[in-house]
């Protein structure tokens, strides 16, 4: 048998639920968002989500490191090449690709060729970049 206790407990549950119901809340993903940017958190618009899942795929093969060493364009990637830019993005992983500012569309393309899996280069510089002008304009700096 239910205790008196419980069954006022379930009750004023019942009665909260209901009157969420009623009174709709504001929704909580734009404060998210904001909060956590400048900790890297991507937003949330479909073109980029499907970047980010395209990059998913990178398997750490390496061929796209093998293809920049042997163009000479391993380090436009930034340090740790196009292999650690992906991964780096793809896991979310903390590591800050900086700004592939030296990385143009014909070189994006060929890592992108290079891959067995296709990750989009073009997209993913793209990505960073737009990150990259966002968090300049919001500290201000030049």
């Amino acid at each position: 048998m239910m205790s008196f206790e419980s069954f006022v407990r379930l009750g004023w549950s019942f009665f909260r639920t209901v009157l969420r119901g009623v009174f709709p809340r504001r929704p909580q993903l734009p404060r998210f968002v904001d909060q956590y940017r400048p900790d890297g958190i991507l937003s949330m618009t479909s073109a980029e989500a499907s970047a980010q899942d395209a990059a998913a795929r990178c398997y750490g093969c390496g061929a796209c490191d093998v293809a920049a060493l042997g163009s000479g364009d391993f380090e436009r990637f930034g340090a740790t090449g196009p292999m650690g830019f992906v991964v780096g993005l793809s896991r979310r992983a903390g590591v800050d690709p900086g700004s592939p500012l030296g990385v143009d569309a014909k070189l994006a393309e060929a890592m992108t060729d290079a891959c067995p899996v296709r990750v989009p280069f073009v997209a993913l510089v793209d990505l960073v970049r737009r990150r990259h002008e966002e968090h300049v304009q919001g500290t201000g700096a030049s």
